[in-house]
């Protein structure tokens, strides 16, 4: 009996959807009325697919940029000497890691010519698998628009030809200096220089011959970053004396993880004493994932007012509806329809309304995204060099929270006709009728 009358229902819903020739104005309203619904439901999937996906591919670039995961000295300008805290003693506490490394890190000033850039000099072994780092993708000498994105070889910084040291340079800071492969660049240390004491051998400035362009499609990265062997990078660092090279001083040791977004988990397992400290690629980039974040919920907030204006035009034509209905509302009241019942058809009217909608933007919205991915009909400029193409992804809860959240929208859109309906006299409405 229940199922009967569900069914009953659901067929006197869909006829109102429908008028008759003379109300062709009516089922006009409807159709803008499932066409905002699903217009809404279009625009919100394909923008959230396109900034979940751009999104995504930031993240993975600063994945590919920069260790998963830092341990510190507490204090981090100091360092910390690998003889007290050897990396070795990390490899049982982190089974999930797939590299680690020391490195140390400086902030001095490079100088080549006339041209001066202020960059952050990163000092690595070169002994050692240098993979977590972005800059271990090194630009060849005759094609520097090519990245190897599968061979990581170990980092070369000698050079026969020249009596100094080599050093890499992000792209970004080789275009600030006007320098290239094989030019001799100088390196300046502010805080040697500023510093009380300056111990034999300590490092004011040092030259360094140009061995090699990375680029890591990060441009923070690449217009910041030089890189040069660990031992030269120690020379650097504050308060520097010849007792850090025999200590084996360094800024801090890199981690890669073999699952970087659980990277709370592997921060967890780490149990440091009190003058160790850990930097997660969250921490390092906190400010710019709040801001994605921020950017997503805001746009989809903003979107979702299309959505609210279709509620609204699902009210207006279910005010209309009950006006050029009144008779077949009365009717259905003098044949035993209760209050309940009345508003019940009205509101599962809009609901049906709302069905519709989702459906078709749901089908629009993933074939749009679907085209975009696979097709790649939209240009993307040329001068963002590090985007291929643009990129889309999927995302189902998010899907399911707009169908949801449209859903009761338009639910809600239609209470107020349906309580306008319920409350119809019968007798007054066939009277004058």
């Amino acid at each position: 009996m229940l199922s009967k009358q569900f069914f009953f229902f659901q067929w006197v819903a869909l006829r109102q959807l429908n008028a008759n020739r003379s109300k062709q104005g009516l089922s006009f309203m409807t159709i803008i009325s499932v066409a905002g619904v699903a217009v809404g439901v279009t625009i919100l999937i394909v923008v959230l697919s396109v900034m979940g996906g751009f999104e995504q591919d930031l993240k993975t670039k600063m994945l590919n940029g920069q260790p998963h995961m830092e341990i510190l000295a507490s204090n981090e300008a100091l360092g910390f000497s690998l003889l007290d805290v050897p990396v070795d003693s990390f490899q049982s506490k982190l089974p999930d890691s797939i590299g680690m490394a020391p490195y140390t890190q400086a902030d001095v000033v490079a100088k080549h010519g006339k041209h001066l850039a202020a960059i952050s000099l990163i000092g690595v072994d070169s002994r050692e698998d240098n993979n977590m780092w972005g800059f271990a993708r090194v630009l060849s000498d005759d094609d520097l628009a090519t990245i190897d994105e599968e061979h990581s070889p170990l980092l070369s910084f000698d050079n026969d030809e020249s009596k100094f040291p080599g050093i890499l340079l992000g792209e970004g800071v080789a275009g600030q200096l006007g320098a290239d492969i094989g030019d001799e660049v100088t390196v300046l240390s502010p805080q040697a220089a500023s510093g009380a004491v300056i111990f034999s051998g300590g490092t004011i400035s040092r030259t360094y011959v140009v061995s090699g362009l990375f680029s890591t499609r990060m441009f923070d990265y690449d217009s910041r970053w030089a890189v040069v062997r660990l031992d030269e990078g120690r020379k650097f660092m504050t308060d520097y004396d010849p007792s850090l090279d025999l200590e084996k001083f360094v800024t801090g040791i890199g981690i890669s993880l073999n699952n970087p977004l659980d990277v709370s988990e592997a921060k967890r397992q780490l149990a440091l004493g009190p003058n160790l400290a850990v930097k997660t690629w969250e921490d390092s980039n906190a400010a710019l994932l709040f801001a994605l974040l921020l950017e997503k919920y805001t746009m989809g907030a903003i979107l979702m007012l299309i959505v609210l204006v279709a509620a609204f035009s699902i009210s207006g034509t279910m005010m209309m509806t009950v006006f050029h209905k009144k008779t077949q509302v009365c009717l259905l009241r003098s044949l035993g329809m209760n209050q309940s019942d009345i508003a019940r058809l009205f509101i599962l009217q809009g609901f049906l309304i709302g069905v519709i909608g989702i459906i078709f933007g749901l089908l629009f919205g993933l074939g749009i995204c679907f085209g975009i991915e696979q097709f790649r009909f939209i240009d993307v400029p040329s001068s963002l060099l590090s985007i291929r193409n643009l990129p889309v992804r999927y995302l189902p809860l998010e899907y399911s929270f707009i169908c949801l959240f449209a859903l009761i929208l338009t639910i809600v859109g239609a209470l107020y006709p349906a309580v306008i309906a319920s409350r119809q006299n019968p007798s007054t409405g066939l009277r004058y009728s």
